[in-house]
């Protein structure tokens, strides 16, 4: 493999959030020999692929599930030597708490072939990182989008799924862009190779925050426990002000929602009002102990996935460990709703909510509406990259799935941040990511 060697000087950045997305794009700087200060505002790191341990077990509060379209997680887990295990089997439920079989017609009634002829013709990108590539092409609601192509098989045999991770009801006003890319995710549409040996979805051992402490632990300079109180950028750098003291740099690499960063940043006009457009999901894990639920599996709840008007109701729980009564349950809606939901959900499945060890509400899937992603809004976030000293990863520019924004993040810092003078660095440290890339 070529090694390059750089020949621009070293650049100090500031990384602001230290989830998969931030500490990509930090581990992808310092490899390139530049300078990085990670700022984090939680005590630990990982974001929304927290780990917590209860009773000898780990149990994953965000994303953890990998497929075969994982490569760029493949790799780091190769990289850091972090071992990896089988998922648990998905089971869909029906109301009275029956194993249904998911639909797969997709994948058998002719639908698949004419999907594949649609997106070699529309949006033949949506398998490389970012979204703006394909976002006008995918901007129509996504009931919308099936019904017109013909593919409502696709939404029987993915939309389960879909709304259980998070990313919203099939009959809300969500984009067919996400929908897609997260199908794409799945492996199904395109089978691959197997990854790590595994057959099928992987994870990892100890839970999935062990990966993001491997990641953080060969940077230079993390800090946990750190609140920003301001980001003032300048002609000459970037300084972020936070409550243990300055940090100055010559850039500033936004790894949060900039929803969130807002109140801090000294934004520009254009940053306010693409903030103003985010939207996001009001997701829950509930980590509680019941007994009496059919275990040992991914369980999907068909009859809390198919509408928005079930927002509240439990959409799935995981029952990993076979000797512990401990579930991580999942459900949108309002923080006051969701326990006592949860106890009459577990109830109607013949099951008995016993005790609720924890329980974590996200803002979840950062993202733009159909009328927002037809007028541009992905790509005049994308012109953003690089202005005023200041980068955007995470799920609003790259989709709200760790594979997703990890990719994104690394091919960012790639683009923008040449290696250092006297940097050797692997001309092909990354996976592929486009078609004509793949083939060389």
């Amino acid at each position: 493999m070529q090694e390059l060697r750089g020949t621009a000087g070293p650049r100090t950045v500031a990384v602001v959030g230290a989830g998969p997305s931030g500490l990509a794009a930090a581990r992808e700087l310092e490899r390139a020999g530049h300078r990085v200060t990670v700022l984090e505002e939680q005590a630990t790191v990982a974001g929304k692929c927290q780990s917590v341990h209860i009773d000898g077990h780990a149990f994953d509060l965000g994303g953890h599930i990998c497929t075969n379209r994982y490569e760029r997680i493949a790799q780091l887990l190769t990289e850091l030597d972090v071992a990896t295990e089988r998922t648990s089997r998905y089971r869909v439920l029906d109301t009275g708490g029956r194993a249904v079989r998911q639909s797969m017609a997709f994948l058998r009634d002719g639908s698949l072939q004419r999907y594949r002829a649609l997106r070699e013709r529309e949006f033949p990108r949506i398998g490389e990182p970012g979204l703006a590539h394909s976002a006008r092409a995918l901007a129509a609601p996504v009931a919308d989008w099936l019904a017109e192509h013909g593919l409502g098989s696709m939404a029987d045999s993915f939309g389960t799924g879909f709304t259980a991770a998070g990313y919203g009801h099939l009959d809300d006003d969500i984009p067919a862009l996400y929908f897609v890319k997260y199908a794409e995710m799945t492996g199904l549409l395109d089978p691959g190779p197997e990854l790590l040996g595994h057959p099928g979805d992987f994870t990892v051992v100890g839970g999935f925050a062990t990966l993001w402490r491997r990641v953080a632990e060969e940077l230079k300079d993390v800090r946990c426990g750190v609140r920003v109180t301001s980001v003032e950028r300048r002609e000459d750098g970037v300084r972020v002000r936070t409550d243990s003291g300055p940090v100055e740099a010559d850039d500033v690499v936004l790894a949060v929602a900039p929803d969130r960063v807002l109140p801090v940043l000294d934004a520009t006009d254009e940053e306010r009002d693409l903030t103003a457009r985010i939207r996001s999901n009001a997701y829950h894990t509930t980590l509680a102990a019941a007994s009496g639920l059919p275990g040992d599996a991914f369980y999907f709840l068909a009859a809390h996935t198919e509408s928005r008007e079930t927002s509240g109701h439990c959409v799935s729980y995981h029952h990993r460990y076979p000797g512990s009564e401990v579930r991580t349950f999942y459900s949108y809606g309002r923080p006051g709703d969701v326990t006592a939901l949860l106890r009459e959900d577990v109830a109607a499945l013949g099951g008995r909510l016993e005790e609720v060890r924890l329980q974590r509400e996200w803002a979840f899937m950062p993202h733009f509406g159909s009328a927002d992603l037809a007028g541009g809004a992905l790509d005049r976030l994308d012109a953003l990259q690089g202005r005023h000293r200041t980068y955007y990863v995470g799920g609003l520019p790259a989709f709200e799935l760790v594979e997703c924004t990890v990719a994104h993040a690394q091919e960012l810092v790639r683009r923008h941040f040449p290696p250092a003078r006297g940097t050797l660095t692997r001309q092909d440290h990354g996976p592929a990511t486009t078609e004509e890339e793949r083939q060389t």
